[in-house]
């Protein structure tokens, strides 16, 4: 994959809605586990997306 591709664009959309679901779980709600599992999965897309764009 490479920068600026329509698949690294999706997943960055994806990392980016999912950080501010963490962030309005973890001060709007204030549900800890929702801000965990949002927060976790948001780290994971973006690992798996530098992972797939330096070593394709």
């Amino acid at each position: 994959m490479t920068r600026g591709s329509k698949a690294d664009d999706v997943l960055t959309l994806l990392f980016m809605l999912l950080a501010v679901a963490a962030v309005v779980c973890f001060f709007a709600a204030g549900n800890r586990l929702a801000f965990m599992i949002c927060g976790g999965l948001a780290v994971l897309l973006r690992s798996v997306q530098y992972i797939l764009r330096f070593f394709p």
